[in-house]
This record gives C-alpha cells, sequence and structure tokens, in this order.
C-alpha cells in the first residue's frame, strides 16, 4: 500500500510541475514570434520557392471497344487478345 502512495504522490508533483512549466512558457515565453522570427531576416528571404506547376490530367474516357479499332486504323495491325497460359 506505501508503494502505490509513493507513486500517487511523485505523480500529484509531476503534474504540479508539468502546470508549473506550461504556464511559464505561456507568460513568458512568446510562441507566436518564434514562427515568424526568422521570415523576415535577409538570410531567409534569399530561399524563394517556384511556383507550383499546373497538374493536368491526360486519362481518356476510352474503352477498349473504342481501342481496338483505332489501333487498327493507326497502326494498320489487329489485336490480338493476350492468351493466358
Amino acid at each position: 500500500m506505501d508503494i502505490i502512495l509513493y507513486l500517487l504522490n511523485i505523480i500529484q508533483y509531476l503534474y504540479r510541475q508539468n502546470c508549473w512549466l506550461i504556464n511559464f512558457i505561456c507568460r513568458y515565453i512568446p510562441l507566436k514570434q518564434w514562427a515568424f522570427d526568422d521570415s523576415h531576416s535577409p538570410k531567409y528571404q534569399k530561399f524563394k520557392i517556384d511556383e507550383l506547376p499546373l497538374i493536368t490530367d491526360f486519362r481518356q474516357d476510352w474503352t477498349y471497344k473504342d481501342l481496338i479499332p483505332y489501333y487498327e486504323k493507326r497502326y494498320g495491325k489487329m489485336i490480338r487478345p493476350i492468351s493466358r497460359r
């Protein structure tokens, strides 16, 4: 029973420490400035990124029934089905 009480006391102590640290960080450390502090420096400004390329979709709505006459006309050969072994 003493071990459980000891562990509970340690947990309560650590909880108080965490609360104190979070309170300290919220009061005295400006987190919003950390995110934007370097963005205005000249060293940071020299790293520019290019614009993202446009992504075009080349998928076509062809079925195999449309493709067979197209390939016959284009390549002059009849397409044979694949024979499975």
